[in-house]
């Protein structure tokens, strides 16, 4: 397809995290197509660029146009670690290059920096080695992958253990302009306005934070903050997708069923024939890996849970 000079410009300054580069020239593209067009034009090419800042939003767009320009935005160097010779990988969704709120970076470096930890002290690269039947290869790799939210951009749910972070929104009794905005935003039809105010409904609500982020009157705000977890995920010779171990846990209950998962694997017999994690999450179930005393969003935490665990702050 053919480019006028001035969309190959815009184009050039298109914030998007490194990883998302490739999409950005197709995206551009798929508007000239959508308008039965054979040249990219400057007009698609900003229209591309106010679709991508409108689905990351003022702060995101900010921080990678400041990397862009060789600033230091403060992304943690935890991100950007590398567990070479180790038999274990952490996988970060694309929040690793800002492209997310620092809130949810936040998150993800508060169970980052515990597990990897975690990983290391129960020496995770000597029990997959222990495990191996077969010659090392990258599918005996023990992988994580934790997730800025639950868009799961990259699943998480084809990995041996996935977190992902999640924000519950509550709603302000008053200053709502009835402008609609969360409403038309939330893709799950989970926010309604009722009596003046948006009503969530949580059976729909997927906490992921993209109505906080909508709401520029702040009516909608974060209460609290958690991690889903699931294991056994695995897109091998038979796939499967991994299953829920905890729908929302803080970061201590996180590193605590990571140490319960490893030590189950590293005490499962040894048999002739390989025992990858997955499939021992599928014999055993994943009751085993539970954590005792859990409790779902929205409902009271005791007081003293809270102040040695530190819950969601």
């Amino acid at each position: 397809m053919e480019w006028e000079k001035e969309a190959e410009d815009i184009l050039d300054h298109i914030a998007v995290p490194p990883m998302m580069a490739q999409f950005v020239r197709m995206d551009a593209e798929r508007r000239a197509l959508q308008k039965g067009q054979s040249k990219v034009t400057a007009a698609h090419a900003r229209a591309t660029m106010k679709g991508y800042e409108r689905t990351f939003g003022c702060e995101v767009t900010d921080v990678i146009r400041r990397m862009g320009r060789g600033e230091d935005v403060g992304l943690p160097d935890a991100f950007f670690e590398d567990d070479d010779g180790e038999l274990f990988k952490i996988d970060l969704c694309p929040a690793k290059y800002g492209a997310c709120t620092a809130e949810k970076r936040e998150m993800m470096l508060a169970v980052l920096v515990p597990l990897r930890e975690k990983l290391k002290q129960l020496n995770a690269t000597s029990i997959v080695i222990e495990k191996a039947r077969t010659p090392l290869m990258s599918h005996h790799v023990f992988r994580i992958a934790i997730i800025g939210c639950p868009n799961c951009c990259m699943s998480p749910y084809f990995n041996d253990f996935g977190i992902i972070c999640q924000l519950r929104p509550t709603v302000k009794s008053e200053g709502c302009t009835q402008c609609q905005a969360c409403v038309t935003s939330c893709s799950e039809g989970a926010i309604t306005l009722q009596n003046g105010s948006p009503v969530i409904d949580y059976e729909r609500c997927v906490l992921c934070g993209g109505c906080e982020k909508e709401c520029k009157q702040e009516v909608i705000f974060t209460k609290e903050k958690g991690y889903k977890v699931v294991v056994g995920g695995t897109g091998s010779r038979h796939p499967r997708i991994a299953q829920t171990v905890a729908q929302w846990t803080d970061a201590t209950g996180v590193t605590a069923i990571l140490e319960k998962a490893l030590t189950a694997y590293h005490e499962f017999p040894v048999e002739k024939k390989e025992i990858p994690f997955h499939e021992m999450v599928c014999r055993l179930g994943v009751d085993v890996l539970r954590l005792t005393g859990a409790r779902k969003p929205g409902t009271a935490a005791t007081t003293e849970s809270a102040e040695k665990r530190n819950i969601f702050q």
